[in-house]
Order: structure tokens, then C-alpha cells, then sequence
């Protein structure tokens, strides 16, 4: 794990800063692209302190392909590879599917999905190239399986963002470069801490998820630096549920 460079796409703040502090405990140098560059930055230099090795933050809307093809220029340039990507940026409005404005469907594919197929397919190629394989990390979410009518669009997204994760999992496997999900439960960040900690909120974890507790950003990110170890090599087109046990519950 010890100099690895990863890629982390929305990695300024939530999961993605979690899947981050992860990775820079293991001494990676961690790249953070982020729409908000000033954030990305502050963001790399909290990874740095947490033992990362030349971390940086690059501003970058991975939904403009020029954009994606500069911020993978610029970090094959200065480190000379990447070893992993993780596509984690995503969007989830919460709007009515028969409110929805078609505009925000949009909107939302292009951001979860599109994305990371621009992401993927770009990044992809240096690892091909540089001929020693690579890892590359989709979050999607339990709603790739389940959704409701207030995540129609965002559920839409996650099962193809899991299916495609399948797709490269077969183009890129024999080049040694494997494609793995990991689908999240429900996470404590920034965004969601107002909701989960009410004690109505509060009660549900319990009664939903078997292990007692909702789970946090790093608990995604040791998932991740495993399926960017060697010794998950034989790992390839996985969607792995980190959720405490969340789905198995049928009540």
C-alpha cells in the first residue's frame, strides 16, 4: 500500500475524505479531485498529516471530459503512474420522481454514472500502458439493488454505475487492472449527521442494522485499501455491501 497513488474523485469531505485517510495511513500519496478546488486542497493537506506522501488536491469537474483528461495528465506527470481510482463523487437531490424536472434526472446520471466511465476509461490508459495493472473502485450504494420514489434517478445511477463496473471488470481484467464496488449503508458524515442523530434516526439503526451502529466513512475506506491490495488480486467484478448488515434484515 506504502506509495500508491490513488485517485479519489469527490474526496474533499464525506466518504470520499474518509476513503482518503484511509489510503494516506497506508503512506499513499493521495490525489483528491473535487469540483471545489480550494476544499480538495485543504483536503490533501489533512491527508499529508495523516501520513500521506505528497498529497495534492486538483480542482476538477469530472463531468467535462477535458477536465478528466487534464487531471490524469497532471498526475501521471508529477508522480509517473496510478496505481488506484476510486469513483466516488456522486449527487442524490431527494426529489419525487413524479416532481422530478427531466433536468435533474439528467443531471444525476451524469454525475454518478458518466462520470465515472470518463473517469475509468481515461485512467485506465497509463495503467495500461505503465503494463503493472491497477486497481479501480466504484461506490455505488445499496440502492444499485434497492430505491424508493424519492431516488429514482439516484438508484438509476448506482445499478449502472454497478454495471458498469462489471463492463471494465471483463475489458480491463487482463491487463492485471481489476474493477470492484463497494456499496455503502448508511454512513455518518457532515451531511447526514443532523438526520441520524435525532433519536428517532438513532433508534432505526439499531433496529435495521444488526451490528449496532451506523457506520462511518472509514469503515468504506478500509474496504477500499483492501480491494487495492495485492492481496485482492483475484478480486474482479465484486460489488462488496458495507452496511453493517443492513440488507440481510427483512423487516
Amino acid at each position: 500500500m506504502e506509495n500508491q497513488v490513488v485517485i479519489i474523485t469527490g474526496g474533499a469531505r464525506g466518504i470520499g475524505f474518509g476513503i482518503g485517510t484511509c489510503f494516506a495511513r497506508k503512506g499513499a500519496a493521495v490525489v483528491i479531485a473535487d469540483v471545489n478546488a480550494e476544499a480538495a486542497q485543504e483536503a490533501a493537506a489533512r491527508l499529508d498529516a495523516e501520513g500521506g506522501v505528497r498529497c495534492i488536491g486538483i480542482g476538477c469537474d469530472i463531468t467535462n471530459r477535458g477536465h478528466v483528461e487534464s487531471m490524469v495528465n497532471e498526475v501521471v506527470a508529477r508522480y509517473g503512474r496510478i496505481d488506484v481510482l476510486v469513483n466516488n463523487a456522486g449527487i442524490c437531490p431527494f426529489i419525487d420522481v413524479m416532481e422530478m424536472a427531466p433536468d435533474v434526472f439528467v443531471r444525476t446520471i451524469e454525475v454518478n454514472l458518466t462520470a465515472a466511465f470518463h473517469c475509468t476509461q481515461v485512467a485506465a490508459r497509463p495503467m495500461i500502458e505503465r503494463g503493472q495493472g491497477g486497481r479501480v473502485i466504484f461506490i455505488t450504494s445499496l440502492a444499485e439493488n434497492v430505491t424508493g420514489p424519492a431516488q429514482v434517478d439516484y438508484g438509476a445511477s448506482k445499478g449502472g454505475l454497478r454495471m458498469l463496473m462489471t463492463g471494465f471488470a471483463t475489458r480491463l481484467g487482463p491487463h492485471g487492472i481489476t474493477c470492484n464496488a463497494i456499496a455503502p449503508g448508511m454512513i455518518l458524515t457532515d451531511m447526514t449527521r443532523w438526520h441520524w442523530e435525532q433519536p428517532g434516526p438513532a433508534e432505526e439503526i439499531k433496529r435495521r442494522v444488526p451490528v449496532g451502529r451506523i457506520g462511518t466513512p472509514e469503515d468504506i475506506g478500509h474496504a477500499a485499501v483492501f480491494l487495492a491490495s495485492k492481496e485482492a488480486a483475484y478480486i474482479n467484478g465484486v460489488s462488496l455491501r458495507v452496511d453493517g448488515g443492513h440488507q440481510a434484515v427483512c423487516v
